[in-house]
């Protein structure tokens, strides 16, 4: 109730973040399952894929998330836009970008590095 969590100094208005320990192990990330990868999280919005399978839970060490490639029980195809090249309502990838844009692919690697160790 908003009126509540006004009376309270809006202390109870926040969003509690889930904690990044384990984070290597929740592919596909954002609130939809719309990026693939931790490394294609770090990457700009407009540089995410809009299309990659999902199904398989092989482990790709290298972008952090699961094996996107078309394979044997990796059947589902994920995509953000239709066949038109709309967005799809729900599956967007867009937003989140954190300050990534101005990361050089170096640092990008180095923070990937970092989230598997947590």
């Amino acid at each position: 109730r908003l009126n509540d969590c006004l009376a309270n100094g809006g202390r109870l208005m926040a969003y509690k973040a889930r904690p990044l320990e384990g984070i290597w192990a929740t592919a596909p990330y954002l609130h939809n399952g719309s990026v693939p990868t931790l490394y294609d999280l770090l990457r700009p919005a407009a540089l995410r894929p809009t299309t990659f399978r999902v199904g398989t839970r092989e482990f790709d060490p290298a972008k952090v998330g699961y094996l996107t490639s078309v394979a044997p029980g990796n059947d589902f195809e994920f995509r953000t836009l239709d066949d038109q090249g709309k967005l799809i309502p729900g599956n967007s990838n867009a937003g989140h970008e954190y300050g990534v844009g101005d990361l050089t692919e170096n640092q990008r690697l180095e923070i990937l590095e970092y989230l598997k160790s947590l």
